[in-house]
C-alpha cells in the first residue's frame, strides 16, 4: 500500500485513520479538504482544484484523506493501489461527528486554510456540516457499498472495509 485512498461518510474518520497511515508509511499526507476550501468557507473553482489534486497525487507514496468522488475520482483512483472504506453505523457516526463539531466550535479550532467552525455555522445554517451528514450518509453509504460489491471493476485496488474501531485499531498494527 503506497497509495491510499482513505472513504467514508462526513465525520467518519478518514482524516484520522489516513494521518495515522501517512504517519506509520512515511508516506504524504493529501487533505483534500485543505485543497478545496479557501479562507472565508469559499470553494476553490473546479478546474484549479483538479490542478492541484493532480500534482498532489503524482508522488510514489501518499495517502488521500476524502471522498470527493464526483471531483476527483478520475484523477486518484487510477493512481491509487489500495482503497480503505470506513463503514461506520449511523449513530456512532453521527455522534462522534457531532462531539467533533461541538469542540471545534467551543474552541474555535482552525480548519481548512483558517477557516474554524462557529455555532451558527455548525448548527443553524444549510451550510452546516452536522446537515451535509444528514443529508449524504445513506447516499455515500450505498454509493461506497456499491464500489465494494463490484471489486473487479477496480481490479488494481486492494480493497479493505473497517466497520469498527478495532478493526481500525488491527488494520493500522497489522500495516
Amino acid at each position: 500500500m503506497r497509495r491510499t485512498i482513505v472513504i467514508g461518510t462526513t465525520g467518519a474518520g478518514k482524516s484520522t485513520l489516513a494521518q495515522r497511515l501517512a504517519e506509520k508509511t512515511g508516506a504524504a499526507l493529501i487533505d483534500p479538504d485543505e485543497i478545496h476550501w479557501l479562507p472565508g468557507w469559499k470553494e476553490r473553482p473546479r478546474e484549479n482544484f483538479r490542478r492541484l489534486i493532480d500534482e498532489a497525487t503524482r508522488g510514489e507514496s501518499w495517502v488521500f484523506a476524502g471522498n470527493y468522488m464526483s471531483r476527483a475520482q478520475d484523477i486518484v483512483w487510477p493512481r491509487a493501489d489500495a482503497l480503505v472504506w470506513l463503514d461506520v453505523p449511523f449513530w456512532p457516526n453521527f455522534w462522534r461527528l457531532l462531539r467533533r463539531t461541538l469542540a471545534r466550535a467551543r474552541t474555535g479550532e482552525n480548519i481548512c486554510n483558517g477557516n474554524r467552525e462557529t455555532f451558527a455555522k455548525s448548527f443553524f445554517s444549510r451550510g452546516s456540516i452536522l446537515w451535509w451528514f444528514l443529508k449524504t450518509w445513506a447516499k455515500n453509504r450505498k454509493r461506497y457499498a456499491a464500489v465494494f460489491a463490484a471489486p473487479q471493476d477496480y481490479p488494481h485496488l486492494k480493497m479493505i472495509r473497517l466497520c469498527s474501531d478495532t478493526e481500525r485499531t488491527r488494520f493500522l498494527e497489522e500495516v
